[in-house]
């Protein structure tokens, strides 16, 4: 009840104030969290095991309901741009993140390129609420929307699989690659499978006339909840509804309006619970601990990788010079590398402090500096840039 109870007042404030919602929803966890009144810690949740089941679940939903307002007529408004954003953007951010990680903190590789795979999302989490507050043209909206979905989906497989070398001990690049690529292929599989068994049941099947619009959203919300259980029996950590989500939301559905304000709902509600309770895991020790070496990582991502990485990607006659800049601008990182990374420093806790320290550390200094700087005073920077569309 805390949590929701300040997930809800975190939202009332958000749109009060017109700032993003993730800026208070972290600020929130870590004041109720063991840094703050001690209120909420791990012990609330069950322990590890549960926490990690209750988040891994939250961002299926999440990630589904962001993938379902993603419209192709959007995505056709910059398709080389945003093909090059999730693909060469991916990866110069995260040979970027990896290389500053490395020499910055003077830690391994494997630590260094899993930091980095976390550090590729930015995501529908803190991407709609920016855009629910910064009316940005669509071409805009559109390529960081796509970029933001894609790379939730890419970052939380890579991540997993690079994780899986930093277990092991040792570089092995053919278990890396077929860790990523059987991952990818079960989520494109269970993704086209859900979503044709949910559009079949939505457009050819009698849901009973007085009582379809419900029997309409309950039917997504399990079909998002099914994605994620199936393809995590098959192959852990794979089961982010992004695929389904995608091609559900741009198929002729019945009730299309009233399903996707459901679950705009719903994904408050499951928002705020994630976001506070992984931020009351959060320790400034952690954080201390980089020093100087954390200043640099996050100042890079910020000012150098992040931006080079969008120019590079958008160069052409579609956006002018002013919306390169603010798309560079503004790169907040989400759910998927606190989860993520949350879940990872669980499993390190025993058997490698150290990396759990440098991987947790990194991360939610990288989240919290950007969703401050880049999240809060996002309308600002689009003020200065003119980025606005008041039509």
């Amino acid at each position: 009840m805390t949590i929701l109870g300040l997930g809800v007042a975190a939202q009332v404030l958000a749109d009060r104030l017109e700032i993003p919602s993730v800026l208070f929803l972290i600020l929130a966890g870590i004041a109720v969290g063991p840094e703050g009144l001690g209120v909420i810690g791990l012990s609330s949740f069950g322990g590890p095991e549960p926490l990690s089941g209750i988040v891994g679940l939250s961002v299926a939903i999440i990630v589904f309901e962001g993938a379902f307002h993603l419209k192709l007529d959007k995505l056709r408004q910059t398709p080389r741009e945003a093909f090059r954003l999730v693909t060469l953007g991916a990866g110069l951010t995260l040979v970027g993140t990896a290389v500053v990680v490395r020499f910055a903190l003077d830690v391994s590789w494997e630590l260094s390129f899993l930091v980095g795979s976390l550090l590729i999302a930015t995501g529908p989490t803190v991407i709609t609420p920016i855009l629910d507050v910064v009316p940005v043209r669509d071409r805009v909206a559109a390529a960081l929307e796509t970029k933001g979905i894609v790379n939730d989906v890419t970052a939380a497989i890579l991540a997993v699989a690079v994780f899986e070398v930093v277990v092991a001990e040792g570089t092995q690049v053919t278990l890396l690659f077929q860790s990523f690529i059987s991952r990818l292929g079960t989520r494109l599989f269970v993704g086209l499978l859900t979503a044709g068994i949910l559009w079949y049941l939505l457009k050819h099947v009698d849901l009973s006339p007085s009582n379809a619009v419900r029997n309409s959203r309950l039917i997504v919300l399990i079909g998002a909840i099914a994605t994620y259980g199936i393809a995590e029996e098959i192959a852990p950590e794979a089961g982010i509804a992004a695929v389904a989500g995608i091609l559900l939301g741009n198929a002729d559905l019945p009730y299309e309006e009233e399903i996707e304000a459901f679950k705009g709902d719903l994904t408050l509600i499951v928002l705020s619970f994630v976001f506070i309770s992984l931020a009351t895991l959060l320790s400034f020790d952690d954080l201390l601990s980089l020093g100087f070496g954390g200043i640099l990582v996050v100042t890079a991502v910020i000012l150098v990788i992040r931006p080079l990485a969008v120019l590079l990607c958008t160069y052409g006659d579609r956006f002018s010079f002013r919306e390169r800049l603010f798309i560079g601008a503004v790169g907040p990182r989400g759910i998927i590398p606190a989860s993520v990374a949350t879940l990872f420093a669980l499993e390190l806790r025993s058997t490698n402090p150290e990396a759990e320290t440098v991987l947790v550390g990194t991360v939610f200094l990288v989240i919290l500096t950007t969703v401050v700087f880049q999240a809060g005073f996002a309308r600002h920077i689009a003020q200065a840039l003119k980025a606005f569309v008041f039509s």
